[in-house]
């Protein structure tokens, strides 16, 4: 169509094959294949110029929007190839999505303004399943987690906090040990969640049972409930940073136990990965080194790996002292 409309314009295939930068044979064959596929006649002479016939110029209204919807076909597919545009699908953490992975989200936006970026925020058996079942691209998950169709790569070590609210008898005392938490009530994660059995593992290895008196997904949630006195909870250190700071809320320094949980990115083992989605996992790598580590993958694609963040990844947030 293109080499048609060039014809159409120049009333000549000779100044024709000029302008395309091809032979005038070229320029024959392409009229001749056209015609044959149409089958009609869409030049006729006109002394020593070619004019359109009829079906020719019929053909010649219709072939200029033809030509542009084939360019932007060619310039859509181009994008989605270089993950310039396109989907990306992610399932995530409720925390991880809120102090983790915001400022990935933005360099993402930036680099990729035209994809389109979904997030869902789920617990880590939900964020297997999507990966598993290829509703999302990326899933990022705490360890402990296995699934035979998932690879999953451990990139970021998560300190949790032990908090209070300021009035709380605990929030005074200098040495807290974990058996002391085990005697007031604790908002903790839903059991069956990853972080809860991480928790529930931790009190079990001294031989202590918890004394839970609600459970949520949602650590924000964790933070309002002890902010109005319900009981102690358990959350990612980085999310309260700002309310210890600001001294709504206390942390408590437990002596004999540290709360740590590793994050892990999700993929469907043995997929060819989506343009858009390779270019978030290759920020990742960037962002967390460790990621792109090539030492002890194959152990880090079994949940095995301590979690251990490599220089140049983002730290925990310190631990603060106990307020007096």
């Amino acid at each position: 169509m293109s080499t048609f409309l060039a014809v159409v314009r120049n009333g000549s295939m000779r100044r024709a094959a000029v302008g395309l930068h091809v032979t005038q044979p070229a320029v024959s064959a392409r009229i001749r294949e056209l015609e044959r596929r149409l089958e009609v006649r869409l030049f006729e002479r006109h002394g020593r110029a070619l004019i359109p016939t009829e079906a020719g110029r019929i053909v010649a209204t219709e072939a200029t929007a033809l030509v542009g919807a084939a360019e932007a076909l060619h310039r859509r597919l181009a994008e989605l190839q270089s993950g310039a545009a396109g989907t990306l699908r992610i399932a995530t953490l409720d925390a991880a999505s809120i102090y983790v992975l915001p400022s990935t989200y933005l360099e993402y936006r930036r680099d990729a303004p035209r994809v389109q970026l979904t997030v869902q925020v789920v617990d880590s058996r939900r964020v297997l399943g999507l990966v598993a079942d290829l509703e999302v691209d990326v899933g990022v998950l705490a360890l402990p987690a296995s699934h035979p169709e998932v690879t999953l790569r451990p990139f970021f070590r998560d300190e949790l906090a032990c908090i209070a609210a300021p009035g709380h008898a605990l929030a005074q005392s200098n040495r807290v040990r974990l058996r002391d938490l085990t005697s007031q009530p604790l908002v903790l994660y839903g059991r069956g969640s990853t972080t809860r059995a991480v928790l529930d593992a931790m009190f079990q290895s001294q031989g202590l049972v918890p004394n839970v008196a609600m459970e949520t997904a949602s650590p924000e949630a964790m933070k309002r409930l002890v902010e109005v006195g319900v009981g102690l909870a358990i959350v990612p250190r980085a999310l309260v940073r700002d309310e210890v700071a600001a001294g709504r809320l206390v942390e408590i320094v437990v002596a004999d136990a540290r709360f740590t949980r590793t994050l892990a990115v999700a993929l469907r083992r043995g997929r060819r990965l989506p343009p858009a989605a390779q270019r978030f996992v290759a920020l990742l790598e960037a962002r967390f080194p460790s990621l792109a580590a090539p030492a002890g993958r194959g152990k880090r694609s079994r949940g095995n790996a301590t979690g251990r963040t490599r220089k140049g990844a983002p730290r925990a947030v310190p631990r603060r002292a106990v307020r007096r």
